[in-house]
């Protein structure tokens, strides 16, 4: 029930990731014209696959899912349909040369009237070009990736939220905070934190030196600067045999490394370490989300519109999921949650971290 003219939200209003994309697709414009001017044909249609694919798709739709679904009619999902129909609008324009059938499909179900083919070419608003907006996106996304991938060694899903990520980076995107939590799904964000939060000092013994000077003593001086105070190792005395030693700068390594319960990351000259503990809290939150990934995808075979109620029978104890009894029947549009063993139609059994788990399903009325 979106109306452009009616719900249209003005530039000025409209959320960063909007003036992003917004940023993103004239700069595609006047870049797919440069290309065709020189009849390089397939370095301009790669530049559309890029925008579409990476762009488009996989960061400004997914990171407006929830105001794109949310019942109320907000300002903010208004200003997120008005920038969608506008990219899709203008799109289909730059693509219409390319793929000239799905062009016209797209911009006919958008917009009744002439045929895309009647349009002229849309031309570049240098004005909604924002060069620091898209760097910042950019180490945004970078981030991202890294938060990611320091998951995934450390085996811990994206579905299960953790306390905090540290950033420290010369870069201004505290702004485009909101957006790193939800991608990586943590519940805090530290930036330009000074690195002892996560990092510490560790001193190791430099042997080439204390071989010529200690001869068969230098394992003994090596414990010695193992265990010293890094802080008061240099020059600090020592007496081996009867004999006072100092021990010199060059005759120790200090070296940092990660504190237990930290993941770090560095990409670009970013720095960044995740808080990789887990507590009860975090864990039940995780739980939550496994379940309502199950109960979304069984919705899915059912073939169920978003709207459409369901309520939910499931074999595990309320505890499992407790404070987020709510937030399981939001996402997943459930009347009510019965724990027992599940008796209704469709009943599937899951595995979730080596537990199987009967999920049962049925259509509210």
């Amino acid at each position: 029930d979106f109306d452009y003219k009616r719900d249209f939200v003005e530039f000025d209003k409209r959320e960063l990731i909007d003036k992003w994309i917004l940023s993103r697709m004239n700069k595609l414009i006047y870049e797919v014209e440069e290309k065709m001017e020189v009849f390089e044909v397939h370095k301009a249609s790669r530049l559309i696959e890029n925008f579409v694919i990476n762009d488009l798709s996989n960061w400004y739709i997914r990171n407006s899912r929830k105001r794109f679904w949310t019942e109320e009619r907000s300002i903010d999902k208004m200003a997120g349909y008005s920038t969608l129909y506008e990219i899709l609008i203008t799109l289909s324009k730059i693509m219409a040369p390319f793929v000239p059938f799905i062009s016209e499909k797209i911009y006919l179900e958008m917009k009744k009237g002439e045929s895309i083919h009647l349009c002229s070419y849309p031309e570049s608003n240098k004005k909604m070009i924002n060069n620091s907006l898209e760097g910042k996106m950019d180490t945004v996304r970078k981030i991202v990736e890294e938060a990611r991938a320091l998951r995934a060694k450390n085996g811990i899903k994206l579905r299960y939220p953790l306390k905090e990520i540290i950033i420290v980076s010369k870069g201004e995107i505290e702004e485009l905070a909101e957006l790193i939590k939800e991608e990586i799904n943590v519940k805090n964000i530290i930036f330009n934190a000074d690195d002892s939060i996560f990092m510490e000092k560790v001193v190791k013994p430099n042997y080439p030196k204390l071989g010529p000077k200690y001869k068969d003593k230098a394992k003994e001086v090596a414990e010695i600067i193992e265990k010293a105070d890094i802080d008061k190792l240099d020059g600090m005395k020592i007496v081996l045999d009867g004999i006072e030693h100092v021990i010199e700068k060059e005759e120790f390594l200090i070296e940092k490394r990660a504190k237990e319960g930290y993941a770090i990351g560095k990409i670009d000259g970013v720095l960044i370490a995740l808080n990789t503990k887990q507590t009860p809290e975090l864990l039940a939150e995780g739980f939550a989300r496994e379940i309502i990934r199950r109960i979304q995808e069984m919705r899915k075979e059912l073939n169920l519109e978003m709207e459409e109620k369901i309520s939910i029978e499931i074999d595990i104890e309320r505890r499992r999921i407790e404070g987020w009894e709510d937030y399981v029947k939001n996402e997943t549009r459930s009347e009510k949650i019965e724990y027992k063993n599940p008796e209704c139609e469709y009943v599937k059994e899951w595995n979730i971290d080596g537990e199987k788990i009967r999920i049962g399903i049925k259509k509210e009325n």
